[in-house]
């Protein structure tokens, strides 16, 4: 009787370390396919943008990349390009990086783009934006297009330096014309936004295109305040630069 109760108990204990074992084998299971479905199943890309500098872009020496990126799982990393050539990685949001253009010649145009990779190795390309590398002493204020609401207006800040000149060109594409271009310190940009009296120090009403240059008198905070007080969006092509 005794002998026969031993064996039972060694049965018992044999059993539960094969249950031990197969509970083991199928938690492998379970963590080998969760990851075989991650990265074997998961086949979509992420998507990228590059945000800055933007499109037709002015720039200048060492030159500030930013970039979003997205994924349904993860991104990885994104990877940023100067015409096809790596210049920068980045894991980490926000995503950015920099490229060396001081050597490039002024009025030339270059390509930057980037990719972001997923956690399954999914690459996801951006779009190509196109930048010009500025003349000698050239700051970019803007360039590029803006999209103008109906009866609404959008509005660039930018600073200057006593001695600087504001010089640039403006035209509204796809036919139509814009309502007013302002030029305005801070102090009466205020003024504007308050709907109270204020003193431009450049102003155009109703154009297709112009192009103007104005010395700037003293330091500080300016504002162009592209308006548009019809009932259609317009769509308006700026390069403003500070000399």
């Amino acid at each position: 009787m005794r002998s026969r109760k031993v064996q039972r108990t060694k049965a018992k204990g044999q059993s539960a370390a094969r249950l031990a074992m197969v509970a083991v084998a199928l938690a492998a299971m379970a963590a080998f396919a969760g990851c075989d479905w991650l990265l074997g199943f998961d086949t979509t890309p992420p998507t990228c943008q590059v945000v800055s500098p933007p499109d037709s872009a002015a720039v200048s020496g060492s030159v500030p990349i930013a970039a979003t990126a997205s994924d349904s799982v993860g991104v990885e990393w994104v990877e940023f390009y100067a015409d096809g050539a790596l210049v920068g990685v980045d894991s980490a949001t926000p995503y950015s990086s920099s490229w060396d253009a001081s050597a490039l010649a002024e009025g030339t145009w270059h390509a930057l783009s980037c990719i972001a990779y997923d956690l399954a190795q999914n690459r996801g390309y951006s779009d190509t934006i196109a930048v010009v590398i500025a003349a000698a002493g050239q700051r970019s204020v803007y360039h590029g297009e803006l999209s103008i609401a109906a009866g609404g207006r959008e509005a660039v800040q930018f600073d200057a330096q006593d001695g600087d000149t504001l010089a640039g060109d403006a035209q509204v594409v796809a036919g139509g014309s814009l309502s007013s271009l302002l030029w305005l310190n801070n102090a009466n940009y205020q003024k504007y936004l308050a709907n109270q009296a204020y003193t431009a120090l450049f102003r155009q009403d109703g154009f297709q295109q112009l192009s103007m240059r104005r010395p700037v008198a003293s330091g500080g905070s300016y504002f162009l305040v592209f308006v548009n007080s019809g009932g259609s969006v317009v769509k308006c092509w700026a390069r403003f630069v500070l000399e």
